[in-house]
């Protein structure tokens, strides 16, 4: 299961450039494995062409670069990754979780006091909050 970044290396456009350096500096400290691949390379025709048929399109009809896929399932563009980071589903929009998996139960329910620990139940697995 494989994420793929279709970028473009020769844009001109600085919102585009700094979109694909965000994308790949945050799939990087989340350590997620991905694999960039240049559009603008002409070894790369066939993954441009799978782009532009099946990327996600702006309004006016147009593929606006970066755009990523889980394999061969499009997850959306620069704009859907920030709203997944913004809304904290980062890992829903890559499509590495399920919907259903995103409850977060607390197990314990108290008023934090200074150096005290808050337990929470996150996806099957024990979290600790640390409150100074």
């Amino acid at each position: 299961m494989t994420l793929r970044v279709y970028f473009i290396s020769t844009t001109g456009r600085r919102d585009i450039r700094k979109g694909q350096i965000h994308v790949f500096s945050v799939l990087s400290s989340w350590k997620y494995e991905y694999e960039a691949i240049d559009v603008a390379a002409p070894e790369n025709e066939i993954q441009r062409n799978f782009v532009i048929d099946s990327g996600k399109k702006s309004e006016d009809g147009k593929i606006v670069l970066p755009q990523i896929f889980k394999e061969e399932k499009c997850c959306g563009d620069y704009l859907d990754f920030l709203n997944a980071i913004e809304q904290e589903e980062l890992q829903l929009f890559l499509k590495q979780i399920a919907e259903q998996k995103l409850d977060i139960i607390p197990q314990k329910i108290e008023k934090p006091t200074e150096g005290k620990f808050l337990k929470m139940r996150i996806l099957e697995n024990l979290s600790y909050i640390y409150i100074f």
